[in-house]
């Protein structure tokens, strides 16, 4: 018992100097970059996604458009994903925005979606950075120059959510705003101030490309995702920066608390423990802060340490526990001064720990499992479908088809569409295996599929991931500089296609994992 109290107290000491230091930081103001005439204007390319938000699609793209940042240094890639309000019928004939609007499938999500954007402009030389957004939001005018701005000091940067207030409030959406307020104001700008990382959020996020290029993918799936990114990125020594006056606007009832599942923080932490080093201390503070206490399991902890020190002699003396506890009280106060909450506002945070915890409990295994046998009658199988326009040749004339990549419960099937045909493959369980199967099967009819898997120049990226989608391209392009890396997908093609033997290929892959097994 007593080394367990010793060891609460350690912990609860450590967060109350971690806190005490963001609560200093937050009292420097970040200078800002001042305009001159000099400075680097980035060519940009902004990321707009959207699954049936024409409410605020076509008011998003009209703002971007209306920057103050240099027309010529950004575009704006829009994708609409598998909408069904008809939000492409807004952008007809508008030369201004790149839409990529996905049909006759699932919704691919925001992560696909960005994938598949970055990979499209990887071969782009004179690209600087991508600007990720959700069409759920709304900028500023001056929304890209506080991005360019940000990007002369920073790698990547994520930014302010500000939530429009036009109606009265629920209780949930008042407990959401403040600490929204809270963590904007004060949490994420006082680690900016200290150069810790913050959350990298898809809903706001700029990223240098050749962060992107080095990472070869985003991974923007879930919020516990973004959080393994955060992770990967700190790891390759790569900040996350945040700019307070970077923001983005939106509805208080389209808005959602991003918080990373305790499970997932803590699966995180054990898998990089043994990674922390002292030659990057933003990835160790990363790490150790993945275990941060709830304000409840603060206070519990305070109080389990004062009432032992309290009445059982020992090396821990009360009047020590309780100056730590007035530490801590003090900092809390100048963090909230910090945050620049106004009074009836401090209610609706402290019920944020009691809304916090209640999400714990709710997404808890045995509970989950209870509430999924009462409210569900089976278990929903997920679903996920890319459709690839690809070509297949007889040796003479190309002719276009339709592939459609389905991953259902982990296992890969192809679907190739042929004018009034269709070629379907088992399930494997990697993506590389159905496409071997589907291109052998159009081999026994006389027909080549003209994919970066059956090119000749086509090299796989053994890194360990099961389905095995990505790899490098070989060909010698006039603009290649020689010894750089071009990534690619198994899925890709360009008009430098030449046939390889998939057999041939699907044995060098073997071969080399069992290679990578041994050692």
């Amino acid at each position: 018992m007593k080394l367990i109290i010793y060891l609460i107290y350690l912990y609860l000491t450590v967060y109350t100097v971690y806190f005490t230091a963001l609560a200093v930081a937050g009292l420097n103001k970040k200078k800002k970059v001042r305009d001159n005439v000099d400075k680097k204007y980035n060519n940009i390319c902004v990321v707009v996604y959207s699954h049936n938000n024409k409410e605020t699609v076509e008011n998003l793209v009209k703002q971007l458009k209306n920057q103050t940042y240099p027309s010529g240094h950004y575009t704006i890639q829009l994708v609409l994903d598998n909408c069904s309000d008809k939000s492409e019928m807004l952008f007809e004939g508008d030369l201004g925005v790149n839409v990529m609007d996905v049909k006759n499938v699932d919704t691919i999500g925001k992560d696909q979606a960005f994938s598949i954007i970055t990979e499209k402009y990887s071969t782009i030389r004179d690209l600087d950075a991508y600007v990720f957004l959700d069409a759920r939001y709304y900028v500023n005018s001056d929304f890209l120059d506080k991005v360019n701005d940000s990007l002369q000091t920073d790698d990547v940067i994520t930014g302010a959510t500000s939530l429009i207030c036009d109606e009265k409030l629920s209780l949930l959406e008042n407990i959401k705003y403040s600490y929204n307020l809270y963590r904007n104001n004060f949490i994420s700008k006082s680690r900016d101030a200290l150069g810790l990382n913050n959350l990298v959020n898809s809903d706001i996020l700029a990223m240098k490309k050749s962060v992107v290029d080095e990472m070869g993918s985003v991974n923007f799936k879930s919020t516990s995702e973004e959080l393994k990114y955060t992770v990967a990125l700190a790891n390759i020594d790569v900040r996350i920066g945040f700019n307070p006056d970077l923001k983005i606007y939106i509805n208080a009832d389209r808005y959602d608390c991003k918080i990373p599942s305790l499970s997932k923080r803590i699966s995180l932490f054990f898998e990089n423990i043994v990674k922390i080093k002292t030659d990057n201390l933003p990835f160790s503070e990363l790490i150790w802060s993945l275990i941060y206490p709830n304000c409840l399991t603060l206070a519990l902890g305070y109080y389990l340490v004062f009432d032992y020190s309290f009445h059982v002699k020992s090396l821990l003396n009360y009047y020590v526990v309780g100056f730590g506890i007035i530490v801590f009280l003090v900092a809390f106060c100048a963090s909230l001064l910090h945050a620049k909450i106004h009074s009836k506002e401090h209610f609706y945070l402290f019920l944020y720990p009691f809304y916090a915890l209640c999400k714990v409990i709710y997404n808890f295994p045995p509970v989950r499992f209870v509430r999924n046998c009462l409210f569900k009658s089976g278990e929903v199988t997920h679903i996920e479908k890319l459709s690839i326009q690809a070509f297949i040749s007889d040796g003479q004339r190309y002719y276009p088809c339709k592939l459609e990549i389905v991953s259902e419960s982990k296992f890969t099937k192809i679907i190739l569409i042929n004018r009034d045909k269709k070629y379907k493959t088992k399930n494997h369980l990697r993506a590389i295996d159905a496409i071997a199967e589907i291109s052998q099967k159009l081999e026994s009819f006389g027909y080549t599929l003209r994919l970066c898997q059956c090119c000749k120049y086509f090299e796989p990226n053994i890194d360990g991931t099961v389905n095995q989608i990505k790899g490098f391209c070989k060909y010698p392009f006039s603009n290649r500089t020689p010894g750089d890396i071009l990534p690619t997908m198994i899925w890709n093609a360009c008009d430098a296609f030449s046939k390889v033997n998939v057999v041939n290929l699907l044995d060098a892959i073997s071969a080399k994992q069992e290679e990578d097994n041994n050692q």
